[in-house]
């Protein structure tokens, strides 16, 4: 397994789009998911290698200077529960600090909307020391209620 940060544009929108639609219970919204494939090419970009195969990635946002969003993550589906969400986060953590980050910011789906796929999501991240920060009805809609869970690196 090999973790490294890619710059070219297409590849980082290859490897999200690959990744993204084998993830359906979190991606299923086309337009989203489409969004994402778009906008990968605009931010640091680091991808898990097996084989010489993608099987993961992780596009960093910043938000502003002290504090870096964990813009969006996938890992093929096969993968999970075999430690590369944890080997891209430290990837991401190394990253940020490198950079001079003071936290990570992710956005997710709230544990009110008590939807199975995401409650996984928030539990990989309390297990990666994230915290929940502020949840709100409006940044996504009222029918996904967003966390915001914050960490100090």
């Amino acid at each position: 397994m090999q973790i490294k940060e890619i710059e070219n544009n297409k590849l980082k929108q290859s490897i999200t789009e690959k990744i993204l639609r084998d993830l359906p219970e979190w991606f299923g919204i086309e337009e989203a998911t489409k969004e994402y494939i778009n906008t990968v090419k605009n931010y640091p970009f680091i991808a898990c290698y097996k084989n010489d195969e993608a099987i993961g990635f992780y596009s960093l946002r910043e938000e502003n200077k002290n504090v870096l969003d964990m813009y969006v993550l996938g890992v093929l589906k096969k993968y999970h529960h075999k430690g590369i969400g944890k080997a891209l986060q430290e990837f991401a953590e190394k990253y940020a600090r490198e950079k001079g980050y003071k936290y990570l910011m992710v956005l997710t789906l709230a544990k009110k909307a008590n939807n199975k796929a995401y409650l996984n999501t928030r539990y990989f991240y309390l297990k990666m020391g994230f915290i929940d920060f502020y949840q709100n009805d409006d940044i996504f809609s009222p029918e996904d209620p967003c966390q915001i869970m914050i960490k100090t690196i």
